[in-house]
């Protein structure tokens, strides 16, 4: 998988992180992007920020698969990287000051993640947990403001889903 900014410590991931890395490769399937924010032939381009607290695992999760007909990439972007090509980005935790991992994505077509655990707030989907399993909560008015859209099937799963 190709990465554009060293990974951090590729220490193997709990349980916890193998499934939300599948969890994130999963998602995909069920939110449609406009047609121009799907080049023909190129990866589908699933980007990290901040700390990468999947290390293998995500890597092991994509390896080989298919999403829409096309490969799937891992790239890891430290604090600020190029989003140029991404199609999903997640957010993990920073120590920089100015650490704002979507904040020029605004009405890009971009699906945005992150966990509740990291503290990145304003992802349209966010990990949490509860009774000791992963869940999702989804924010499907962003992802419509970002030219996104989630089926009902990925909505119905979410523990919770901001429809203003």
């Amino acid at each position: 998988m190709s990465q554009d900014a060293p990974a951090t410590a590729q220490q193997p991931a709990s349980l916890e992180q193998a499934v939300k890395a599948s969890f994130l490769f999963k998602f995909a399937p069920f939110v449609s992007w406009p047609a121009a924010a799907q080049p023909q032939g190129g990866p589908f381009n699933i980007c990290l920020r901040g700390e990468d607290p999947f290390g293998a695992t995500l890597d092991e999760v994509v390896r080989g698969q298919r999403i829409s007909g096309r490969s799937v990439s891992v790239r890891r972007l430290g604090d600020n990287g190029n989003l140029g090509g991404c199609q999903m980005l997640f957010a993990g935790r920073s120590t920089a000051t100015s650490y704002a991992p979507f904040a020029e994505i605004d009405g890009q077509p971009i699906l945005t993640v992150s966990d509740q655990k990291s503290g990145v707030d304003g992802a349209m989907i966010q990990f949490v947990m509860q009774n000791g399993r992963v869940r999702f909560q989804i924010d499907s008015t962003a992802a419509r403001a970002n030219g996104l859209t989630i089926s009902s099937k990925l909505l119905g799963m979410a523990v919770s889903v901001d429809r203003r």
